[in-house]
């Protein structure tokens, strides 16, 4: 199992910034969040080369939208997060579309996204031009060899998988973040991999509780103090056969951020021995 934790560069000419405190924290490995207003061969050769020099692999490229419109609520997100939102649609499947090839420049096999709210209701017509988005980048992604990921959280794990199944690319997968899986109030993460668990490359190891407002998410919180219960999902996770990555999330930033991160690596270090011995 490889653990790491989000890069994301800031400008090109300090890399080893963003790459050499993941060494120093002993990680492996990391996910990278990189969103730039254009994707250039250049880029992706520098950003791979900083990463070899720090001994840090790239599992999977995590690509954001440009436009400023997401909102990451239960009101408003239904009407403007991903490619569910009709305005943004297109705009964010050209910068997708365009984002495949540098997926393939940086040498990593996998590209990671935000679908948005996907209807459950599978006659919804947002849900009919979602799957034709997706069977297009799929479809893209296949052509180079790499594959499409979903981030989960934001609708219920039968419905991603009717997705994914619907679109029938032969080419996506899941990215389970367990902390969403709880904030969202979809879903808790063990009970998400009976559904998807066949399906998962990444895993964002992430806590939080669940909401209690109506209009917005549960609240995430440092590994422990929320209400995922990491040795059954790391149980249940191994009985697929899972031996990838476990890419800790904690979406704070300052010196907080890096002991919760500490924390969290060290405890899933050792829920991992437990395993191993059990």
């Amino acid at each position: 199992m490889k653990l790491g934790t989000f890069v994301r560069p800031g400008a090109m000419d300090r890399l080893d910034e963003a790459f050499a405190p993941l060494e120093e924290m002993g990680f492996t490995s990391c996910q990278l969040g990189f969103k730039p207003e254009k994707f250039l061969p250049q880029d992706a050769k520098a950003i791979r080369a900083a990463a070899d020099r720090h001994g840090i692999e790239i599992s999977a490229h995590f690509i954001g939208y440009r436009d400023p419109f997401t909102i990451y609520d239960l009101r408003y997100g239904y009407t403007v997060n991903g490619l569910t939102a009709p305005t943004h649609r297109a705009n964010r499947l050209s910068y997708l579309m365009e984002g495949a090839q540098f997926v393939q420049d940086l040498g990593v096999e996998d590209m990671i996204i935000h679908a948005g709210f996907i209807p459950n209701n599978p006659f919804d017509p947002d849900y009919a031009a979602l799957v034709t988005c997706i069977r297009q980048l799929g479809g893209r992604l296949k052509q180079l060899g790499l594959n499409l990921l979903f981030e989960t959280g934001a609708e219920s794990p039968v419905t991603l998988l009717r997705l994914i199944e619907e679109a029938g690319c032969g080419n996506l997968y899941v990215n389970l973040d367990t902390g969403n899986a709880v904030m969202y109030g979809y879903a808790n993460p063990v009970d998400a991999l009976y559904t998807l668990g066949h399906l998962v490359r990444n895993v964002h190891v992430k806590d939080g509780i669940p909401p209690t407002d109506c209009y917005a998410l549960g609240k995430e919180t440092a590994l422990g103090e929320g209400v995922v219960d990491f040795p059954r999902f790391m149980k249940k996770l191994l009985s697929f056969g899972y031996d990838r990555f476990l890419t800790i999330e904690r979406e704070i930033s300052g010196p907080q951020q890096t002991k919760d991160i500490l924390a969290a690596k060290t405890y899933i270090e050792q829920l991992l021995a437990n395993e191993k011995q059990a």
